[in-house]
């Protein structure tokens, strides 16, 4: 039951998409928010340099969007300087940690004590005392 009312959930679905290709006839470019593009006049038969005019004026809006670009330039140079204002902080931070680290430790490693002597034939034989003999099963 519930396999058949999915398979007539996805074929109304697929009807409306097909619905709406069919019957629904909108000029929708997609990705164009420009409302100061001008489409060309070709109506006009004594217009002959519809290209041209229509070059210039796609010229003229986006020299007007790179305009609004030139402020970017110096908010990219004030971060670059924060950035590098941060770097020289945390590297400042890291030396101090480090510093720490060495004022705690020292310069020279810890001793260490209870390994002279004890080379790979000690570990071996070592080894070989600590492991037991097999016992023999009891029988009850």
């Amino acid at each position: 039951m519930l396999i058949k009312l999915l398979i007539i959930f996805f074929i109304f679905l697929i009807g409306y998409q097909l619905f709406l290709f069919i019957f629904k006839k909108d000029n929708l470019v997609e990705g164009l928010e420009n409302e100061e593009y001008k489409p060309y006049n070709k109506d006009d038969p004594n217009n002959t340099l519809i290209l041209a005019q229509q070059n210039a004026g796609n010229i003229e809006v986006l020299k007007g969007r790179v305009d609004k670009l030139d402020g970017i330039k110096e908010r990219v140079d004030s971060l670059q300087q924060i950035a590098d204002g941060m770097q020289t902080q945390i590297d400042g931070l890291v030396q101090q940690q480090a510093d720490y680290a060495n004022d705690l430790m020292g310069d020279k490693p810890p001793p260490l004590e209870g390994t002279e002597g004890y080379d790979a034939d000690t570990a071996i034989a070592d080894m070989e005392e600590e492991e037991e003999p097999e016992s023999e099963p009891v029988n009850l």
